[in-house]
């Protein structure tokens, strides 16, 4: 939800030049009145939050929150040189617009944040190859700039996370995809074996190896191809599901739980004291590695118990930038990469991957190990935290010729996050963070350039093959192993309905809303609650979308810095999220239903490494195009967290305390990033590390502490009380009864899209639905003692969606490059053009 409701709920959007969607029209607001600063040799080249030399206190908790007193010298955010800027608060984007997106010019390709140019037919970059290697020993440990192997940020070298990015206005692209971007002929579906030593795939303290090979769903249940991990390297198979077993001892059957003050031993062998003050209990049973007896505090139910929406509030942070990387979560492993053998600089995990070579496969595994930990989500839970929203790329399935992201690799290490959030009893918001073509441009869907989803030649090819992936998703997640941990699906991030259109946006939301409840059956307790993105158009514009559909929350990300900067004295941008958000919040729980927020920062400003993308700049220094006029200060000050006094500390608190209390159920983006091996701050974009913000005191040491701040200001609430307006909304009766009205409005395939008249939409290329379903493997578990193998699930949870194939590329045809095809012209005969694709789904199972 981008701006208070009142301003902006009702406007029109266009897309704008750097910040996304946009109003069409400009609203009023009133400037915010600088505070009077003290006297100052130099007033006016004090950014906001200058150290004062004055004593100052700060609170790591506020039990009754209230505005903290600044110094004197933190009172000015200044405005620019135009004179006192109208406060605007920023879409709800993480990531800037390409400037001119969908209207590129011709001719060449750009190399993303660098000075090359690609030529549209030069030759493929070495080892953009899918690589086959076997793991081996890495360096990239090392290389990431960890200070010290033994201690914690060996996991990840503790520093911020945050938005995503876009495109410098004046970089072009060229529609002619290069050679190692096209599309082959004959699209392959053989599988990706891949060796891993032990320590990558063992889960923690538990005799399991997992298999991770590519799986294609029989009635059978056989496999094409799997991974075995014993002690060593690890041998593949053609078919069948490998059975891999610890070399370490046999555990006890005995089942194993502590609290606050006991022991946790990992997997590397190092061990942490469990300082969970929350009344959080963990729970590990070797001979049950499905036991949901973990509670992760005191006020949040256990796995088994049932979760009351409206009742319970999800207290979150994601896990951003370990299973799909973005450059400002993880600097070092973009700085160690950044130029590839014919200049091109990596801004994406496509280029990063292309970059990376015949090291792909070693690099990443290292990135994935590393990054993420055990010690993480105990650390979470010990926060007073109860939920992860855990990012998932769509190469975790599989890849197509032409992509040279790393395959599968990353499914390993979303079991192991499924059996840690289990072991401390956290909840999983899964979030399919990428799908083919990218669905809004920006870095953090994979691929950095224009939108190929439902929009352009290869709009409908590629929306077909993410509703297979999101079928695979949820016939996996829906199994009774895994939905008591994954009982939140967000089955597509951030959909920039902006340029795709709210119409096609919707009609995506039916067609992946029907395709999963069909699989999960219709009311409480079947399946996963879905989450849907308001695709920044603002929470009233879907305020009248599928009532009666069962359990569909929607999903805001709110952030304040993504366009022109908020003005003001940094105590009033912190009371910001409670004027522009809490009162929205309320009334669409009140309205629409569940609410979440699935992102948020406690950011005043844009400031920080890459923040907005690769070398682009930052709008409040006014290196960021187009606002090179409207600079308000130097970044240096809030780039460098050791340098923030006391009263900058509180306020950023009390603006992380207000926006949870606005947002109530919410998810902080992210809770940890990777330090920087450039420059002179090592633990850059504070503002977006929740981990580091814990340890220094501007993030809630409770998050309870929260709740009341918006009161404690005179915030209209429109407070909601915990009861949903409809039973439907979560499950009860009425539950999936949509009229008919509502379904005919939303259509499946679209009638149109913005670039594509509904004439041409039967010209469109399609795939063909030949293939055979993937189904995703689990990790395999011995029982002590016997060593027998514990049942993991087949991974398809319902038999009676078996009928309906996979989408395939046709045979012998070519098609159009999955990326750069948004602008190109649709030719006579594309491939699958007009095709009667086959029935979808049954009716949805009671």
């Amino acid at each position: 939800m981008p701006y208070g409701p009142v301003l902006i709920h009702a406007m029109p959007y266009a897309l704008g030049p750097r910040g996304g969607a946009v109003p069409a029209l400009e609203p009023t607001y009133h400037p915010i009145a600088p505070e009077s600063p003290e006297p100052s040799p130099k007033p006016s080249s004090l950014p906001l939050g200058t150290p004062s030399t004055a004593a100052s206190s700060y609170p790591t908790r506020l039990p009754s929150p209230r505005p903290p007193a600044l110094d004197a010298r933190d009172s000015l955010l200044i405005p620019d040189e135009r004179g006192a800027t109208p406060f605007r608060p920023a879409p709800s984007l993480r990531s800037s617009t390409y400037s001119g997106l969908q209207t590129p010019e011709p001719g060449y390709r750009a190399s993303w944040g660098s000075s090359v140019a690609l030529g549209p037919n030069e030759a493929a970059i070495a080892g953009a190859e899918r690589p086959s290697t076997t793991r081996g020993t890495s360096s990239l440990r090392d290389s990431l700039g960890s200070p010290d192997p033994q201690s914690d940020d060996e996991q990840g070298h503790i520093a911020p996370a945050a938005a995503a990015a876009a495109v410098a206005a004046a970089a072009p692209v060229d529609e002619k995809a290069p050679a190692w971007a096209t599309d082959a002929p004959r699209r392959s579906r053989k599988g990706l074996c891949i060796a891993l030593g032990a320590g990558g795939v063992v889960l923690v303290a538990l005799a399991v190896g997992l298999g991770v090979g590519l799986t294609r769903h029989t009635k059978a249940g056989n496999s094409s191809a799997a991974v075995q991990a014993s002690g060593s390297s690890a041998a593949s198979t053609a078919s069948g599901t490998a059975t891999a077993t610890s070399s370490s001892a046999a555990p006890s059957a005995t089942a194993t739980s502590g609290g606050f003050g006991s022991l946790l031993t990992f997997e590397d062998g190092s061990t942490m004291t469990y300082n969970n003050a929350f009344g959080g209990t963990w729970v590990y049973d070797a001979a049950n590695p499905f036991n949901n007896e973990a509670q992760c505090n005191s006020w949040t139910p256990a796995l088994k118990q049932n979760w009351t929406w409206g009742v319970d509030k999800v207290y979150g942070v994601n896990i951003g930038g370990w299973l799909n990387t973005e450059p400002f979560i993880v600097p070092a492993l973009y700085q160690k990469y950044a130029n590839g053998t014919n200049g091109q600089t990596a801004v994406d995990e496509y280029t990063l991957s292309q970059n990376m070579g015949d090291n792909l496969t070693t690099a990443l595994t290292e990135h994935y190990e590393t990054f993420i930990t055990e010690r993480d989500f105990a650390e979470i839970a010990s926060a007073g935290l109860n939920w992860v929203r855990l990012p998932l790329p769509h190469w975790a399935i599989e890849t197509w010729p032409g992509e040279p992201y790393l395959e599968r690799v990353s499914w390993t290490y979303f079991l192991k996050a499924i059996g840690w959030a289990r072991k401390y009893g956290l909840r999983i918001n899964l979030d399919l963070h990428t799908v083919p073509g990218s669905q809004n441009g920006w870095n953090h869907s994979g691929h950095l350039g224009l939108i190929n989803w439902l929009y352009g030649v290869m709009g409908m090819a590629n929306a077909q093959r993410s509703l297979d992936y999101i079928r695979t998703l949820a016939q996996f997640i829906s199994q009774p192993e895994y939905a008591p941990v994954i009982q939140l699906f967000g089955f597509i991030n951030e959909p920039n309905a902006g340029p795709i259109g709210q119409q096609n946006v919707g009609s995506f939301y039916r067609e992946a809303y029907e395709t999963i409840r069909a699989i999960t059956g219709i009311g409480e307790g079947n399946g996963a609650f879905l989450s849907m993105h308001d695709g920044f158009l603002g929470l009233t514009a879907w305020n009248d979308f599928l009532p009666g559909a069962d359990r569909l929350a929607l999903d805001q990300h709110p952030y304040l810095v993504f366009q022109n900067q908020p003005t003001g004295s940094l105590s009033d941008i912190s009371k910001l999220p409670c004027s522009t958000w809490a009162n929205a919040t309320n009334t669409t729980q009140q309205t629409f239903g569940v609410l979440n927020a699935g992102e948020w920062a406690a950011a005043p400003n844009d400031c920080g490494l890459w923040v907005n993308g690769v070398n682009l700049g930052q709008r409040y220094d006014g290196t960021y195009a187009g606002f090179e006029n409207s600079a308000i200060g130097s970044c240096d000050y809030w780039n460098d967290y050791t340098q923030w006094n006391a009263s900058t500390k509180a306020s950023i608190l009390f603006m992380a305390q207000a926006t949870q209390d606005a947002l109530q159920s919410w998810f902080y983006w992210t809770w940890k990033i990777g330090n920087s091996t450039e420059g002179n701050v090592t633990e850059p974009n504070p503002f977006w590390h929740y981990r580091l913000g814990l340890q220094h005191g501007w993030i809630p040491a409770d998050p309870r502490d929260s709740v009341g701040t918006c009161v404690s200001i005179g915030t209209d609430l429109n407070a909601f009380d915990g009861t949903f307006a409809s039973a439907y909304m979560t499950g009860g009766p009425g539950a999936g009864t949509i009229a008919a009205a509502q379904t005919s409005s939303y259509p499946w395939p679209p009638k149109s899209f913005t670039n594509v008249a509904s004439a041409s939409m039967s010209s469109l290329p399609q795939y063909t639905q030949t293939a055979t379903p993937i189904t995703m493997p689990a990790a395999t578990y011995t029982s002590p003692g016997s060593g027998a193998t514990i049942s993991a699930g087949s991974g398809w949870f319902n038999a009676n969606d078996d009928a309906r194939s996979a989408y395939a590329a046709v045979s012998g045809c070519t098609y159009p490059s999955e990326y750069f095809a948004a602008t190109s012209a649709i030719t006579a005969g594309e491939c699958g053009a007009g095709l009667s694709q086959p029935t979808k789904r049954a009716a949805a199972p009671a």
